[in-house]
């Protein structure tokens, strides 16, 4: 697995935990749900954040 696929991989984690945690946070039903929901949401946007300050490889001919 290359570098720039792992990284796009980990860019859908961390959205992933950003849509999870705003869900969670706007649900009515469970309070266990709603109490994990900022901790969840703050990490995926941390995580997020981290992710946008490494840069991409170039892709060279070897990986084609």
């Amino acid at each position: 697995m290359g570098f720039n696929k792992m990284l796009s991989t980990a860019y859908r984690v961390a959205t992933l935990m950003i849509v999870a945690g705003f869900v969670m946070l706007c649900q009515p039903v469970s309070l266990f749900l709603f109490s994990f929901g900022f901790p969840v949401l703050l990490i995926g946007v941390i995580l997020f954040m981290i992710l946008d300050h490494i840069p991409e490889k170039p892709v060279t001919e070897e990986d084609i």
